[in-house]
């Protein structure tokens, strides 16, 4: 193994870091476009829809294989909705990972909820899994939220398995997942509802903060 850097040895990036390029002219242009809209209407104001919203969710929907999606501000909020979705009772028990950013629990607590933490699975850096999870049940448990850290996917197979057997509802966190894959399915596509954080730094990015709810549940 060759000496780091810092005791004279090669450096891995002799040119540095490359920065990442969240804006360019494109979405200039669209931002402009949309400031003009709303002057030469005289609406005054943007609000929190329309038909660039409108046409977002769409082609968010699009990309996952079709189903229902709503823009919110926050991924935190989207996790805010996707379980207020599932009409939890209040004091009902929801099960989180172990490890995941705040905005990851906050919303359990917002909904007069009890968050239950389950272990990492075993060979497992951060994800939970149907072990762990199991562990963690009882009769007051309503939600299972699971979060795909680091783009790695949890074993949603076993864990979609383990709630159809206690009638749990499953709630993908992608914050850390856009696009990922588990046997071929995207992220965010095979529980009952899932949330995504858009915020600057994630893979897929709306600007400052930003969040989008998803489901091919129609009833949610």
């Amino acid at each position: 193994m060759s000496d780091l850097a810092i005791n004279g040895g090669a450096k891995v990036a002799p040119n540095g870091l490359t920065l990442r390029r969240l804006f360019g002219i494109d979405e200039k242009q669209a931002v402009m476009a949309l400031f003009d809209r709303v002057t030469e209407s005289g609406s005054g104001a943007m609000g929190y829809s329309g038909v660039e919203e409108e046409a977002y969710c769409k082609a968010f929907c699009e990309m996952h294989g079709g189903g229902f999606a709503d823009g919110v501000n926050s991924g935190t909020n989207a996790l805010f909705v996707a379980l207020g979705a599932t009409d939890p009772r209040p004091g009902a028990e929801v099960i989180v990972p172990p490890i995941t950013d705040p905005g990851g629990a906050m919303p359990v607590t917002m909904l007069n909820c009890i968050p239950v933490s389950a272990d990492a699975e075993k060979g497992s850096v951060y994800n939970t899994g149907p072990a762990e999870i199991a562990k963690v049940i009882t009769p007051r448990t309503h939600a299972v939220i699971v979060a795909h850290i680091s783009g790695l996917p949890v074993d949603m197979d076993g864990i979609l398995a383990l709630a159809k057997k206690h009638s749990l509802y499953v709630i993908e966190d992608c914050a850390q997942s856009h696009l990922t894959k588990y046997k071929g399915r995207l992220a965010g596509t095979m529980g009952h509802i899932a949330a995504f954080s858009t915020m600057f730094g994630k893979q897929h990015s709306s600007g400052g903060q930003g969040g989008i709810v998803y489901t091919k549940d129609e009833q949610l």
